[in-house]
């Protein structure tokens, strides 16, 4: 299969960042400083917490870590048996049973148990664009691809070198994932600070539109 065009991978991108910066977020409110997708943070929070004697709290991070490890190889499983668009309607039904326990008494507990497991769904479905693989979970490698492809692209003019000029996706998608990534936080930071109402549903257009999109290139064959 050819990899997609580096327009088609922008959108997917920007709608994936969007995504997973919305649900970042959102998590890091509403589990006190715990994120749905990095797992960096969330190991340093878990042994920072056993360290200062919290052993509950960390436990309930372990839980989480854990969670998103099973789920990322449930999520694996189903993806070499079934289309694309398969995990993320499993998506847009946990966004749908998130918000049905919305302000239940064990609402922290349950979301513990969904928001990981939407960003490890999402990050084992679609994890390569344009021939490149870009997590649009978590940002760090992403920024660092990106500032690898700048430097690349500056040295490739330097007199007396032969370095390969990066093409225009890798130059452009790691970069665009970070902004879709802090768009997709910043609408979080707006929808809770304006008290809106059902903020677990306000991804799920974002989840048509995927899977719209990834439906019709998996048609047309310019899905990487």
């Amino acid at each position: 299969m050819a990899p997609a065009p580096v327009f088609a991978s922008a959108r997917r991108i920007l709608l994936l960042g969007m995504l997973a910066g919305y649900i970042n977020a959102l998590s890091f409110i509403d589990l006190g400083g715990m994120f749905a997708g990095a797992m960096t943070g969330n190991t340093i929070h878990m042994d920072a917490t056993f360290a200062a004697g919290n052993w509950q709290h960390g436990m309930q991070i372990a839980e989480l870590l854990l969670v998103f490890f099973l789920t990322a190889i449930l999520a694996s499983c189903l993806r070499l048996i079934v289309p694309p668009v398969c995990n993320f309607i499993v998506m847009a039904f946990l966004l749908c049973f998130a918000e049905g326990l919305h302000g239940a008494p064990q609402q922290v507990r349950y979301e513990c148990l969904i928001l990981p497991a939407l960003m490890a769904i999402q990050g084992q479905t679609l994890a390569r664009f344009s021939g490149n693989a870009i997590q649009t979970v978590v940002i760090t490698s992403n920024l660092l691809k990106c500032a690898a492809a700048i430097a690349a692209w500056l040295l490739s003019f330097w007199p007396g070198r032969k370095i390969p000029r990066p093409s225009l996706a890798t130059l452009f998608l790691p970069g665009l994932s970070w902004v879709a990534f802090l768009a997709g936080a910043a609408v979080t930071s707006l929808a809770l600070g304006l008290h809106a109402q059902f903020p677990f549903l306000w991804p799920l257009p974002v989840i048509v539109l995927l899977c719209i999109d990834i439906g019709r290139a998996e048609r047309t064959g310019q899905l990487d």
